[in-house]
């Protein structure tokens, strides 16, 4: 496996839309799995051209997963952003200092990685809406050698976004804050997942926890980076084909 780890500053507040919420526009106060990727192509495009459609493609079907992580608190506030006759829709905006993330490609894409190294270095990102230009530290863009594999019933300690299936103990829902994200960024019908953050809710404000440890109810790797620890599943690609049935046309009736 080959995994980047990188440090994004913020200087202003981002917003992350959550794709089910519609009266009010809520946030995440991470980047969904999705976002991160979203965020690599981008880089990518604004690097080297093209297509950024393909550019995405490209870097969804090279990759295992994403995850993210923070070291320091995340507020969030709502504001209204536009007037509508007899209506008014509110968006939500979150805001912490920097924000750690990672994604991890499968073996023999390497060029890849180099690629997306290269761009996440010079190119200018945005995390979530187009209003939300964020930057990435030079220095803290590189590639993570240390990844360990792990089987069932191993006990696991990591610090960022985790997908709850991979969690035997399902009471650790009272151990951080439970988001359901995208994983999938180019389907129209892509699933969205269960997972738990390193976080604490208290009112408006999201509090990092340094880490968390649990039961794997599924074997997986452990990527260990400068700041981030994740975990993903090798089988990952296999998984998300077998959750998303083939859906058929009714014929209409002659």
């Amino acid at each position: 496996m080959i995994a980047i780890e990188f440090r994004l500053k913020l200087s202003s507040m981002y917003s992350i839309r959550v794709p089910y919420s519609y009266q009010c526009a809520r946030t995440y106060p991470l980047p969904a799995p999705s976002t991160i990727k979203g965020l690599c192509a981008n880089a990518l495009w604004e690097n080297e051209g093209g297509n950024p459609i393909e550019k995405l493609n490209e870097i969804h079907q090279a990759s295992i997963g994403a995850t993210s992580r923070t070291d320091s608190s995340i507020a969030v506030s709502s504001c209204t952003v536009r007037i509508i006759p007899m209506n008014a829709l509110l968006k939500q905006f979150a805001f912490t200092p920097c924000i750690d993330c990672m994604i991890v490609l499968k073996k023999g894409y390497e060029i890849l990685e180099n690629r997306i190294i290269e761009a996440l270095k010079v190119s200018p990102v945005y995390l979530g809406d187009s209003e939300s230009l964020v930057s990435v530290m030079p220095e803290t863009v590189q590639s993570v050698p240390n990844i360990e594999e792990f089987n069932e019933g191993t006990e696991i300690t990591v610090n960022s976004l985790v997908k709850f299936d991979f969690i035997k103990d399902k009471k650790m829902t009272s151990k951080g804050v439970v988001l359901y994200m995208q994983d999938d960024p180019c389907a129209d019908d892509a699933i969205l997942e269960r997972y738990i953050a390193p976080l604490m809710q208290e009112g408006d404000i999201y509090k990092p926890l340094e880490s968390f440890s649990f039961i794997s109810a599924k074997k997986g790797i452990v990527v260990k980076g400068n700041r981030v620890q994740g975990i993903f599943s090798e089988d990952k690609q296999t998984e998300s084909t077998a959750q998303k049935p083939k859906r058929e046309r009714k014929k209409k009736a002659s």
